[in-house]
């Protein structure tokens, strides 16, 4: 748009800690000249400005997605998807993985993802034998919902080199049928092996469709308001390629990579405390601090007390008396309990020893860089709170925790008081599984009332493709903490409004260290808008859209009325 001068009238939410409000705004050369009421922004702007009058409608800064997977998305996204309605049972899967084997050229991996357990009929996985019959001439992957865990046929097993003698990694589950003979399911590290495979080989055999998916989602981001986004898993090996595709345009969201080891996402990422750190990046790409992996999902690092464990079964059977389904006693059978030396009852997958992840953060911070740490569970929580400990003030950039899903109440608090940030995904409380999840005694999911309250720096986020990335979406969800069942699961975490918008602009641009350019609208930053089809409030909140964004002054996406 050159040197012009442009005006926004309508009603702006400038998003500061006093949720001033404004008529106008004006921008010029990209950055914000001026905000406040209509007259004094037309004075300030001069004659001759272009102007625009959305009326009634609120304009908020653009939201920050501080939490996704937009380059895995971009790589995956020509693999075949598992979901409804095109799969609703075990046939229909097999059957869809039989169809697009066959349409592949001979070797090639065939890629899926996006499976899940509790949208199938059967509500189990496919087994090894299963997949083999269904693709038996080349190796396949096919990734659950969560990225956490897959499904893999004999040819992919016998590319890793995983056979009934490989011992189940740390951190990782091969779970194994009749002679300790690998069934096919891969769960958290046990999967690396196959996934970096698959990976590379889809990188390599098509840059051209990593590019062009990875534009076209850009382009969607753009249409859900969303002017920043942090890509929360990249692999050092696909840095080049995603170098290129910003060279090439197709990255128009200014984007913060975070770095994982290129033998795995979940794997300790000592290969780049060995060697020399990511180098910069061409714009708008940045890189930021290195991605830890902490526990897994969905079955994460929880501690319990033997109360909490009987609660969860008590609340497991109500539960399913009351949907008349026994998914919610699968789900708590699901996180396989042990008793602990400390006499507290363990479940789920840790990645490191305590030990390992505070000698992580020491080498980390050693070579001069930040990490920030995926941890569920409150058990992983912990572990993360005595890393970043470990690491003391060396540590650049702000520490964040990614998720912070299942707390205690002691753990905000500490958070709190160790200046770490939690980066979280309201909208997940609508995932069909959390459903048919009991609430744990003592415990809060996504505690968004209990982290601002202690006084967290929370920033909001998707953790696409494991959810959508509408931030409505996760402002909706936050508000009003619906299933997809339509109860309100703990209804004590809800937010307001203004706290959960706050979560995808101010918030979440200060925990990504863009502030001084972002995530509130005040004279001297960016011009990142997005326009809404409405004046939003909680009763108009469910009906909301993205009417237009503004990206750095230009007119990304959508259209806006002459003033």
């Amino acid at each position: 748009m050159g040197t012009e001068t442009h005006i926004l009238h309508g009603d702006l939410r400038c998003m500061d800690t006093r949720d001033t409000r404004a008529e106008a705004l004006a921008w010029r050369d990209g950055r914000l000249l001026a905000v406040g009421p209509r007259a004094a922004v037309t004075d300030a702007a001069g004659p001759g400005a272009t102007e625009w009058d959305v009326g009634g409608a609120t304009v908020l800064p653009g939201f920050t997605d501080a939490h996704q997977h937009p380059s895995l998305g971009a790589l995956w996204g020509g693999a075949l998807r598992l979901v409804p309605p095109a799969v609703t049972d075990l046939a229909g899967l097999l059957g869809a993985l039989e169809r697009a084997g066959k349409a592949l050229e001979p070797g090639r991996w065939l890629v899926a993802q996006e499976w899940d357990e509790h949208l199938l009929a059967e509500r189990r996985p496919p087994r090894r034998d299963e997949l083999d019959a269904a693709v038996p001439d080349r190796p396949l992957l096919a990734m659950h919902y969560t990225c956490h865990r897959a499904v893999v046929n004999s040819r992919a097993l016998a590319a890793a080199g995983i056979t009934r003698h490989t011992p189940d990694p740390w951190g990782g589950k091969i779970s194994r049928g009749f002679g300790a003979l690998p069934d096919g399911l891969l769960i958290e590290r046990a999967m690396c092996p196959v996934e970096s495979l698959a990976r590379r080989s889809l990188q390599a055999l098509d840059p051209e469709g990593f590019i062009t998916r990875l534009g076209a989602h850009h382009g969607a981001l753009l249409a859900s308001g969303i002017t920043r986004v942090v890509d929360a898993t990249v692999p050092v090996g696909l840095l080049g390629l995603y170098g290129e595709a910003a060279r090439r345009g197709a990255v128009r969201v200014p984007t913060t990579v975070l770095p994982v080891s290129d033998r795995g996402y979940l794997e300790a990422p000592w290969d780049l405390v060995d060697t020399a750190p990511p180098g910069s990046l061409p714009e708008p790409l940045t890189v930021g601090p290195v991605k830890l992996c902490f526990d897994g999902a969905p079955v994460c690092a929880l501690c319990l007390s033997a109360g909490q464990l009987l609660g969860i079964v008590a609340r497991s059977w109500a539960l399913a008396l009351r949907q008349w389904s026994l998914d919610t006693v699968k789900t708590s059978l699901s996180v396989a309990p042990r008793l602990g030396r400390d006499f507290k009852v363990h479940t789920g997958i840790a990645m490191y020893p305590r030990e390992e992840a505070e000698k992580m953060a020491r080498a980390l911070t050693d070579r001069g860089l930040g990490f920030a740490i995926h941890a569920i569970g409150n058990e992983a929580v912990d572990t993360a709170l005595r890393a970043f400990t470990a690491a003391g003030s060396r540590l650049p950039g702000v520490a964040r925790i990614e998720h912070a899903a299942f707390l205690d109440p002691t753990l905000p608090r500490r958070m709190a008081d160790l200046g770490v940030a939690a980066v979280v995904q309201p909208h997940l409380v609508a995932l069909p599984a959390v459903a048919s999840a009991p609430t744990i005694p003592g415990m809060r999911y996504i505690p968004l009332r209990w982290l601002l309250d202690a006084g967290v720096r929370v920033a909001g986020s998707s953790d696409f493709p494991v959810a959508g990335f509408d931030p409505l979406d996760g402002v909706r969800t936050a508000v009003s903490r619906k299933t997809t069942r339509g109860d309100v699961y703990e209804p004590d975490q809800r937010v307001t409004l203004f706290e959960a918008l706050t979560l995808y602009t101010r918030s979440a641009a200060e925990v990504c260290g863009c502030l001084g350019e972002t995530g509130t609208l005040e004279v001297g930053k960016r011009a990142d808008l997005v326009v809404l089809d409405r004046h939003l409030d909680e009763g108009s909140l469910s009906e909301a859209r993205v009417r237009a964004t503004v990206l750095g002054g230009s007119l990304a996406h959508g259209t806006l009325p002459p003033g």
